[in-house]
């Protein structure tokens, strides 16, 4: 490979305040880019947590913030991505430098709403300012942030972890919130001595802890062939090959920045449902609701707009990580936040969508219509979510030969690229990304809980139309989120598949 992979990207042995740490690897480099041209802002995992009964009211009020702020300072100094700053991310090689000093009350704000019934109001009011702000002072202040809002009863609070995407990835804000739950419900193991009104953090020496990227932990074959499929797929002209995938029913628009988000849940019982119809069908949740949102855009986009479609999974990479390698005996990969993700996309062949097009409008034109989907399509549904399904398997099965982070390692200067991405016709029409199910804990007991647990993300300029995000507490809940560019997918589309998503899910979990 090149680009990336050379050993300025090692830890640096300066141990001095402000010091360079290590040189980014090319998928921090990308997320760094991203931020630096405000083509992305940041992701969120928001989870409810409901305290123990001594806690759970406005008496107890100060005592609850305390625990939270002493179990939050566990997990930044366990975590050396939380307290490290960024440098040069205008330049083609930015890093992480360290830090001597974290003040938590920097990093967290407490929301209260006094009227119960506008308490969900509040909290979409809040994950929507969290969507469309940014991280500033990169240098002297890590890019995450925790909001914390309560009612008037306090027996629940949802807190919700904001990150930029250059620090970690979004299994990273899974591990964060398990990581602060058993703080939360362990107080006295490895007790923090910290107290407000400062807050104030001494942090260890980040230089030799900090977790390397993924390109200096193991090898990533790429194969020539493989290597210019990418590269001819990538910059051959769009207009030229009759039905292309790229996206262009949502040409890429710099500006006006803004994320519109949309959410739904699916009880316990459905989830049950829907998994066990999705093993029967030789798929997965994930592969489904691929399946799904072709559907629905198929339907609600005019023909013209496009005779094929490509989509994108994100994947942990964490599996294929080695585990206390001789370099690193102290890094655990799935106890530890880091940019560790890839990506595999999709591409369904115009015949395919001209299918179920016809298949739907004969639906709409029944002259008794159920509401419920056809047998048709659900025949289709179920045909391409199994295809999914073999599809992302095979990439998994294929470890990291042939991985999107080896092509990416290529690139010499990601604030060009992403500049000249923003030029080009949008590949991907939708993503879907599925953080899996995270313990929230036991009700019957005197400890923490986690009742729902919610993945978002901003929207990214050159990238996915729409993500779709999916998260789920065990034996709870299951949240789906749909967001998007404000201006880019119009109104009434990403309405429509969350309405689709939402009917369809319930009716085939049912």
């Amino acid at each position: 490979m090149g680009g990336y992979l050379s050993k300025r990207h090692m830890a640096s042995d300066d141990s001095s305040i402000g010091a360079r740490i290590r040189a980014m690897g090319s998928h921090e480099a990308y997320q760094t880019a991203m931020h630096t041209l405000d083509q992305y802002r940041g992701t969120v995992v928001a989870c409810r947590y409901c305290p123990p009964p001594g806690l759970a009211n406005r008496v107890a009020l100060a005592t609850l913030k305390r625990s939270i702020m002493c179990a939050l300072a566990r997990v930044v100094l366990d975590q050396p991505h939380l307290h490290v700053g960024i440098t040069g991310e205008h330049s083609r090689h930015p890093a992480f430098v360290r830090l001597g000093q974290l003040d938590l009350g920097d990093h967290v704000e407490w929301r209260s709403c006094d009227d119960a019934t506008q308490l969900e109001q509040a909290y979409v009011d809040t994950m929507q300012l969290q969507l469309d702000s940014r991280f500033d002072n990169l240098s002297t202040r890590p890019g995450w942030r925790l909001v914390v809002l309560h009612g008037p009863e306090v027996s629940a609070l949802d807190i919700l972890y904001v990150w930029n995407h250059a620090h970690h990835d979004g299994m990273s804000g899974k591990i964060f919130h398990r990581h602060l739950l058993c703080a939360l419900n362990e107080p006295d193991k490895a007790p923090i001595d910290i107290s407000s009104p400062s807050w104030t953090l001494d942090l260890p020496n980040a230089s030799q802890k900090l977790p390397p990227n993924g390109e200096i932990l193991c090898s990533w074959p790429l194969d020539p062939s493989f290597f210019l499929k990418w590269l001819y797929n990538d910059f051959k002209p769009v207009s030229f090959f009759a039905g292309s995938p790229h996206a262009t029913w949502a040409p890429i628009q710099c500006t006006p920045y803004a994320t519109r988000f949309h959410t739904f849940t699916v009880n316990a019982a459905t989830v049950a449902n829907l998994v066990s119809a999705c093993r029967l069908h030789d798929t997965t949740v994930t592969g489904l609701i691929h399946a799904l949102v072709l559907i629905s855009l198929t339907s609600s986009l005019k023909p013209a707009s496009g005779t094929g479609f490509a989509s994108r999974t994100p994947y942990d990479l964490r599996r294929f990580l080695p585990e206390r390698p001789p370099e690193y005996p102290w890094l655990v990969p799935k106890e530890t936040m880091c940019n560790w993700d890839s990506a595999f996309d999709h591409e369904y062949a115009p015949e395919l969508v001209a299918t179920i097009r016809e298949k739907m409008a004969d639906a709409a034109t029944d002259a008794n219509p159920s509401r419920r989907l056809p047998d048709d399509v659900l025949e289709t549904i179920w045909t391409v979510s199994a295809c999914m399904r073999t599809e992302i398997a095979a990439r998994l099965a294929s470890g990291l030969r042939n991985d999107l982070l080896a092509v990416m390692g290529y690139c010499p200067d990601w604030n060009s690229q992403q500049q000249r991405e923003a030029r080009r016709t949008r590949y991907l029409s939708w993503l879907v990304t599925n953080l899996g199910v995270l313990d929230g804990g036991a009700r019957d007991n005197d400890g923490w809980s986690l009742r729902r647990a919610e993945l978002v993300l901003s929207a990214e300029v050159p990238s996915a139309a729409v993500s779709i995000s999916i998260m789920t507490v065990k034996d709870e809940q299951m949240c789906v989120t749909c967001s998007w560019q404000d201006g880019v997918v119009e109104k009434r589309v990403g309405e429509r598949l969350l309405w689709d998503l939402e009917r369809w899910i319930n009716e085939m979990g049912a």
